[in-house]
């Protein structure tokens, strides 16, 4: 038994330990289970006809890893493949729950109903279930993209699998599912740790204590909060789709450059001593007013000049200073729009964005052909401008990976990764560091911070929603201490919005991002970020924005140095009152509710939290 402590299993030709497998001889002792009998994933195969297709794959045993290897040429062009595991069944009633990549969970108290994390919010290729048999997290190790993942519960019996939509394509590679079982005392931090070691285990990504050593904006960045400046756009939703030099709307100037100059003099005066600033607007036609084109800056806000001598001064303030372009959309009024350069369906159509923002109807770019024709040039202008530190590329990490059919530049998931990552590459070489909107893991290895994981205003009590009980860290548990986040768009300038929002964002162990002029559209549906804001029209206005960054920034003080760890543990220890573990063995309790907790002799204050460090 001595022995299969060192045992090595070879998977796809990685060498995974055998403590990432849980097959060590005390984990077997405590509980671990794989289903009796022999294991297997019924896939299900809709053509483009309407026929169907059904069979049952066998999965290979390889220690408490089951593998699912299922060859493209076999399933061939599609609509639609569902990947249903036999084992991931439970009964309504029974104990337990599932996870989903986008953090949700729910326990299995419903006879009908279904959850689908569709293909915009499977974060990352993994889903985890407990049962009163069976605990396991599942990997999508190849044909990772283009998949749901579904919940269902039909007539008392809940069931989770992957249903890819292929549209009649052809999977663009072999399937590979590992299915890691579990003891049955695990959780889901320990479902998160699976995929964390996986990750980290192949070099899909580094954590953040071994980047920051040959990239110091990092270091700075997550020791300091982020602070966005929106300082010009166009009316949004634009009244002209198709915009030329005739008949483009006005730009409205929020900030011009001279006011980010007060900005971060009040900074100073108030003792923000630290902070990274991203302008975002700065371009031409303001926030996404001609994207890909950035040049020449924005004389609205004051010219190139007026932008120099702000970069100037507050990178001698000692604020890192980076800004916001977009290289994922294109608008018709940018100088070199092309359509050869863009996105194509099969048939040769554009893929136009169901947005209408500054500069009227964005079509997508292909990821090859914006990394060819823009970004290496426009990174290096960008730096000549003076800015260095983590530059922010709109929306890439909040969507997952385009499909191009051009033939002239043809792109699957895998590719447009490829490039993608290309260009992040590029960006840190010239800027220092990358930033982008969200959390698709697909960037994870360039990726240094995400302006939010979960696209949620935590409005809504999601107990109230049918099968989901709830929010949990899932995506934190496997890359806090790897990438800096802020956890929801409703914690984005959280001093000034509701308490429970703070406890939120202190629970997920953000990194705190607050934005003037977070609402720019015209349409209140669309304030996606929350209704409160920070202003400066006056000068009241800026003084009380600064002084709740001033907040925000004097609370992260007391938590900055946990976004090097990784975030090991999560559990509640009460109804409202949950534990954050880290690595070095850190636990920050968060008191949700109306009444004082008590944790290792020490009170815990309702609607606060308290730090516990390890002895």
């Amino acid at each position: 038994m001595r022995e299969m402590t060192k045992l090595k299993l070879v998977v796809t030709g990685l060498a995974v330990s055998a403590a990432f497998v849980c097959a060590r001889a005390e984990d077997r002792a405590d509980g671990a289970i794989l289903p009796d009998g022999p294991l297997s994933v019924t896939c299900r195969i809709e053509r483009t006809d309407g026929t169907r297709d059904e069979r049952v794959c066998p999965l290979v045993r390889e220690g408490n890893v089951a593998v699912l290897r299922l060859r493209a040429d076999a399933v061939g062009a599609a609509k639609t493949v569902e990947l249903e595991p036999s084992f991931a069944t439970a009964k309504t009633g029974e104990t337990g729950y599932f996870v989903t990549p986008e953090n949700t969970y729910g326990g299995f108290h419903e006879t009908n109903g279904r959850v689908v994390v569709g293909e915009g919010r499977n974060y990352m290729p993994v889903y985890g279930m407990k049962t009163p048999r069976v605990t396991f997290v599942a990997i999508a190790r190849k044909m990772s993209w283009r998949y749901a993942t579904v919940v269902v519960a039909k007539n008392g019996t809940y069931r989770m699998f992957q249903r890819y939509r292929l549209n009649g394509d052809s999977p663009y590679e072999d399937f590979e599912i590992a299915y890691a079982f579990l003891p049955q005392s695990a959780e889901y931090p320990q479902m998160a740790k699976v995929y964390r070691d996986w990750q980290l285990g192949r070099g899909a990504c580094r954590p953040i204590r071994e980047r920051m050593k040959g990239q110091p904006e990092l270091a700075l960045a997550a020791t300091n909060v982020e602070v966005r400046i929106r300082q010009a756009w166009k009316p949004v939703p634009s009244p002209v789709e198709i915009q030329t030099p005739f008949n483009e709307p006005k730009v409205h100037a929020a900030v011009t450059f001279d006011r980010c100059g007060d900005i971060v003099r009040e900074f100073r005066r108030q003792g923000v001593a630290h902070a990274e600033i991203c302008l975002v607007g700065w371009n031409k036609g303001g926030h996404d007013g001609a994207y890909p084109q950035l040049f020449p800056v924005e004389p609205v806000l004051g010219g190139e000049a007026k932008l120099r001598a702000f970069v100037e001064l507050a990178n001698g303030f000692g604020y890192q200073t980076v800004c916001h372009t977009c290289f994922f959309s294109a608008y018709a009024i940018a100088d070199d729009f092309d359509e050869e350069f863009l996105l194509k369906e099969r048939d040769g159509s554009l893929q136009p964005s169901h947005l209408n923002w500054g500069g009227g109807k964005p079509f997508r770019t292909c990821p090859q052909r914006a990394y060819e024709k823009w970004v290496k040039k426009s990174m290096q202008m960008v730096k000549d401008l003076g800015f260095h530190g983590l530059h922010y590329h709109d929306v890439y990490s909040i969507l997952p990976p385009r499909i191009c059919y051009d033939p002239r530049h043809p792109c699957d998931p895998n590719r447009s990764i490829y490039w993608y990552n290309r260009q992040m590459v590029d960006t840190k070489k010239a800027i220092g560091g990358s930033q982008s909107e969200g959390p698709f893991d697909s960037y994870v290895g360039n990726l240094d911070f995400a302006m939010y994981v979960n696209f949620y205003p935590l409005d809504d009590d999601f107990a109230k929603k049918p099968m989901i009980d709830g929010l949990v860290p899932f995506w934190q548990l496997v890359y806090h201490g790897i990438v800096l986040a802020n956890p929801f768009t409703g914690s984005l300038n959280y001093p000034v919005k509701a308490p429970h929002k703070r406890l939120k964002f202190v629970e997920f162990g953000g990194r705190p991002l607050f934005v003037w002029y977070a609402n720019f559209v015209s349409t209140k549906k669309d304030c996606w970020m929350g209704d409160e804001d920070l202003l400066c029209a006056t000068d009241d206005q800026l003084r009380v924005g600064v002084a709740a960054i001033k907040r925000g920034y004097d609370e992260y003080e007391k938590l900055a140095d946990l976004q090097f760890e990784f975030m090991d543990d999560h559990r509640r220890l009460a109804p409202d009152v949950t534990l954050t573990a880290y690595s070095n063995g850190t636990r920050v309790v968060v008191n949700h509710g109306k009444s004082a907790y008590e944790f290792e002799g020490q009170t815990v204050p309702p609607g606060d939290w308290r730090r516990f460090d390890s002895r």
